[in-house]
């Protein structure tokens, strides 16, 4: 064997070593790709899982919301009717507060002006009371004796 051949089988023997060592680094990145593609699927999946899991946990919590906000529409509904009812009651009530100076023996009411009204004319005036008259047993028997004894006769025990 010449040198030639010697050089030539030491480079074959060289780009061999060589060949094995890319062999070698092939497969260990073939594996590493292998091993990131299945933690890559993993952690796709898990996502996946992730995000239906949450969307799901979004969807409850807004079909919450809007329930929630249909019952304070209606809240607020009520509430602005009753609001309006309240109003309307209160522009029907007329409120006599305060004293009245009324005779201990007529029982007429004096007025702002200082005139005497009757009470009737007074309070119809200054409410929306409406009057219809009648007479009690107690005056019946006073003013109409006669006719007291018709209509109440004596219990007799």
């Amino acid at each position: 064997m010449n040198s030639s051949d010697l050089t030539l089988r030491q480079r074959i023997q060289e780009l061999e070593t060589q060949l094995r060592q890319l062999g070698n680094e092939l497969r260990l990145t073939r594996q590493e790709y292998e091993e990131a593609t299945a933690k890559y699927l993993d952690i796709y999946c898990n996502l996946e899982q992730k995000i239906s899991d949450r969307t799901s946990a979004l969807d409850v919590a807004n079909g919450k919301l809007l329930e929630e906000i249909e019952e304070r529409k209606q809240t607020e509904m009520e509430k602005e009717q009753l609001i309006a009812q309240l109003q309307q009651a209160m522009q029907e009530v007329k409120v006599l507060s305060g004293f009245l100076p009324i005779c201990a023996s007529c029982k007429k009411i004096r007025d702002d002006t200082g005139y005497w009204r009757q009470i009737e004319e007074y309070i119809s005036k200054h409410s929306n009371a409406l009057f219809s008259h009648g007479i009690c047993p107690d005056c019946t028997k006073k003013l109409y004796p006669e006719f007291h004894a018709k209509l109440h006769p004596p219990n007799k025990e």
